[in-house]
């Protein structure tokens, strides 16, 4: 059954989609009028808006865009130029391991793909740019849940469902915890069938110079081909690769 859209966020959008080069501005009356929205709702949307920075108000019942906005376009940016940087290695990995490589963000609940490269070999997942995934049953997720400390852990394990995406997911809170001490430990992350069944990965973390985390970066593909020999191979590779591209970021 799909989730239901969130009708406030829908109409928030729909009052900072009212902006363009001919329209810098707009009141209460001009938002009722082009949204439908009745004109108490349009001013209480104004007023969350301009709270929380996305928009401003220039003089007293006027709106125009905050500088909120400007923050998300430039983190936008930095993440298209941090893919763009990233995609050259990524296409060596699959290149060399002729299985998937893909690249992970995480915003504190689920890891987000921004940058991916695929081999010749078919199988049944391909990594989507942009594409959203469990952090607590992928690679790259369970290596960003290790970077967390206590208090962000257990505020996790509090607002996350841990539900059985396949047969072999971590679902015990206990079991998740004791793979990613191991994970922080070992500096290293693997899945074996945890967010779909057939399907493994071992991810690494690509860090700054000071030793903070700043992508995850896997290479994935078929159980039946993930050998342990395999994995200790695509480890190095990967831990290699890390190290060049920690180099030139």
């Amino acid at each position: 059954m799909p989730t239901p859209s969130n009708g406030s966020i829908i109409k928030a959008f729909a009052i900072l989609d009212l902006f363009d080069d001919r329209r810098q501005e707009v009141t209460a009356g001009q938002v009722a009028e082009l949204t439908g929205l009745n004109g108490v709702t349009a001013h209480r949307f104004l007023k969350t808006l301009l709270q929380i920075g996305v928009l401003r108000s220039p003089r007293k019942g006027v709106f125009s865009l905050g500088s909120k906005l400007v923050d998300y376009g430039e983190r936008a940016k930095s993440f298209s130029r941090l893919a763009a940087q990233l995609q050259p290695f990524l296409n060596e990995l699959a290149a060399a391991t002729q299985e998937g490589a893909m690249a992970t963000t995480f915003d504190g609940s689920l890891i987000t793909c921004i940058a991916a490269a695929h081999s010749e070999h078919t199988f049944s997942f391909n990594a989507r740019v942009g594409a959203r995934m469990e952090a607590y049953a992928t690679a790259n997720g369970k290596l960003w849940l290790s970077t967390l400390d206590e208090t962000a852990l257990n505020s996790y394990f509090r607002t996350t469902t841990l539900d059985a995406i396949s047969d072999n997911t971590l679902v015990d809170p206990a079991s998740l915890r004791a793979d990613l001490e191991l994970t922080r430990s070992r500096k290293f992350s693997l899945n074996r069938g945890e967010r779909e069944t057939g399907l493994s990965a071992v991810a690494v973390p690509v860090t700054t110079a000071e030793g903070t985390m700043l992508v995850g970066m896997s290479v994935f593909g078929p159980s039946a081909r993930f050998t342990e020999e395999k994995e200790n191979q695509y480890l190095q590779l990967l831990r290699d690769t890390a190290t060049r591209i920690r180099e030139v970021l």
